[in-house]
């Protein structure tokens, strides 16, 4: 009993994945560990910063995004943030536009009524 002829055909190679290094195997694991402990460093530093000086939420935006670059859940939850961030953005340049194009705002009414009270 013989097996049928192959025709030719090889097994096809196995790609490795985009970041990993052929050379290396264990640089990927690696590569994980270290995007891992900083993004969770700069999470963590972004939460002490929302109660101290410095820019919180700046740090743990760039945690959030550094963390994306290896874990998916990581991704989803940054994509997330990000759409909400972009929502609540919109609203407020649409309050500034409404502002500029002649209508006054809440502030602005109330500024106006004090210097009229004052003369």
């Amino acid at each position: 009993m013989t097996s049928p002829p192959s025709a030719g055909l090889t097994p096809a190679k196995q790609e490795p994945p985009e970041n990993e290094s052929p050379r290396r195997p264990g640089t990927r694991l690696l590569r994980k560990a270290v995007v891992g402990v900083a993004g969770t460093a700069l999470i963590a530093a972004g939460i002490a910063m929302l109660v101290l000086p410095g820019p919180g939420i700046l740090a743990i935006f760039a945690g959030l995004a550094l963390l994306a670059t290896e874990f998916e859940t990581a991704k989803r939850v940054n994509d997330w943030a990000r759409a909400r961030f972009h929502d609540q953005w919109q609203k407020v340049r649409g309050r500034v536009g409404r502002d500029r194009q002649g209508k006054t705002s809440d502030t602005a009414e109330s500024a106006e009524s004090v210097k009229t009270a004052r003369d």
